[in-house]
């Protein structure tokens, strides 16, 4: 794959990324960024790119087995979050010891009537 690096496209790019030159998959992320989030400006979403990029080049390709260790423990966190949202318990299923014997009674008798 490759690009022709023409001043005309290195002007256009950088018009539409306000000032900064960067590549074609970045372009994607970034404009990727911008829909998922509407309300940020594209300097934002430019710069939100550029820190995870940085980060991962400090982390990932330093180390991907802490990297994985580290993602693991964030999905934890989200997923524990997002369960205690305003102070709800974890889980809503109530779990009983043994539901199995109550539960094909019930189903028999709704057979005989």
């Amino acid at each position: 794959m490759s690009e022709d690096c023409t001043p005309t496209y290195i002007r256009r790019i950088k018009e539409f990324f306000r000032g900064r030159w960067i590549c074609g998959l970045c372009s994607e992320a970034v404009k990727e960024q911008m829909k998922r989030t509407p309300a940020a400006t594209m300097e934002e979403a430019v710069d939100s790119h550029t820190s995870l990029c940085k980060k991962f080049n400090r982390t990932v390709r330093l180390n991907p087995k802490l990297s994985l260790a580290v993602s693991m423990r964030d999905i934890a966190r989200k997923s524990s979050e997002r369960r205690t949202i305003d102070g709800m318990p974890a889980s809503k299923i109530v779990r009983a010891m043994n539901c199995g014997p109550k539960l094909a009674v019930a189903i028999k008798q709704s057979q005989i009537q």
